[in-house]
């Protein structure tokens, strides 16, 4: 891979080596010293599973809690040297993958640092003990190997995931498929029928399990101190029926590509936050409107955006958000640099 100026040049082969090490560098520095430079509440879940791995039958926890530890446990797993490691090696080998699949040869050295701090950030949440990490080895790394030959292998690693660590991940595999048979190829069709599905889920949550999703997300962020409760996702359309929950669900879709309501706090790191879910997702918006009908990203677009509608349905505040989204930034990444204009190589 080669990386360009903004002027269209290729940068030197030993430049952009070096610039790509340095960005590999980074990643391995937070991967280790995370936990020296983040407050201690952005590792409350790691710090639990630990607790739960060494003290299995005093601590108790919910079930998918406890499978993660168990998860961890029997793989001998441990916080600080084998989970950093194991999330760098398998996070560069699905990048490393996916720009081979996707035939990435150029990359502007805008995306590329675009790159390098998306990918310190997941470090953050996938080099510890997390279901993030669990569900990139089991749900993302497979799909990078399987998309283009056997997705149904796929599907099964997908409802193990589901079954065993995070019950919502039946729900994303279903749209997966829906909106890879029905919807992805057409935008008009997508932007008609999203709206339907906000409609089923609410309907199916109401009169099937007897519960609002709003109060769902609600529960999850009940005893909340003031500082964490800043970015909670608010009910915005307030109702109990299905469809002002339904269009509860669309604006909050928007606030997730678009998260205002976390710029509106004037922060200068919610701020910057804003900034980096705003580019990301442009990112992958430009190249769905550019190439939704080449087959070749169909199931990339149809994995994101059935992640997303589901995120929109049940994500209780941006942090959880950002951390939840920390395993397909990859897949994001192939957005990213895809938008690279073509260049021509320098005389």
């Amino acid at each position: 891979m080669n990386l360009i100026t903004n002027n269209n040049l290729i940068i030197r082969k030993k430049d952009s080596t070096l610039i790509i090490i340095f960005g590999v560098l980074v990643c391995v520095l937070m991967a280790f010293l995370k936990e020296n430079i983040f407050p201690e509440k952005y590792f409350y879940d790691s710090h639990g599973l630990q607790k739960l791995i060494e003290r299995p039958n005093r601590y108790y926890s919910a079930e998918s809690f406890t499978n993660t530890a168990t998860f961890y446990r029997i793989l001998h797993i441990d916080r600080i040297i084998v989970a950093p490691i194991l999330a760098l090696l398998t996070y560069f080998f699905v990048i490393f993958k996916l720009f081979k699949n996707y035939s990435v040869n150029y990359i502007s050295f805008f995306s590329y640092a675009l790159i390098v701090i998306y990918s310190a950030i997941a470090m953050v949440y996938l080099a510890t003990f997390s279901k993030d990490l669990v569900l990139f080895i089991i749900v993302v790394v497979p799909f990078v190997f399987l998309e283009k030959k056997s997705l149904i292998i796929w599907t099964l690693f997908v409802i193990f995931y589901a079954y065993v660590f995070r019950t919502y991940w039946f729900i994303s595999i279903a749209l997966f498929w829906f909106i890879k048979l029905f919807i992805i190829q057409s935008p008009k069709r997508f932007l008609l029928l999203v709206p339907v599905i906000y409609l089923i889920m609410n309907v199916v949550y109401h009169y099937v399990f007897g519960t609002s999703i709003a109060l769902i997300r609600e529960g999850a962020n009940t005893d909340r101190d003031i500082e964490s409760g800043q970015t909670i996702i608010k009910t915005y359309i307030e109702g109990s029926n299905v469809f002002l929950e339904s269009l509860n669900s669309i604006v909050t879709l928007i606030f997730l590509i678009l998260p205002i309501p976390l710029f509106l706090l004037l922060k200068p790191f919610y701020v910057i936050l804003t900034i980096l879910i705003t580019v990301f997702f442009f990112n992958f918006i430009k190249l769905y409107v550019k190439q939704y009908k080449n087959k070749d990203y169909t199931n990339i677009f149809s994995f994101v955006i059935s992640f997303m509608l589901v995120q929109s349905l049940f994500e209780p505040d941006y942090g959880s958000f950002v951390r939840h989204l920390s395993p397909l930034y990859p897949l994001i990444f192939v957005c990213v640099a895809k938008n690279t204009k073509f260049v021509e190589t320098e005389d």
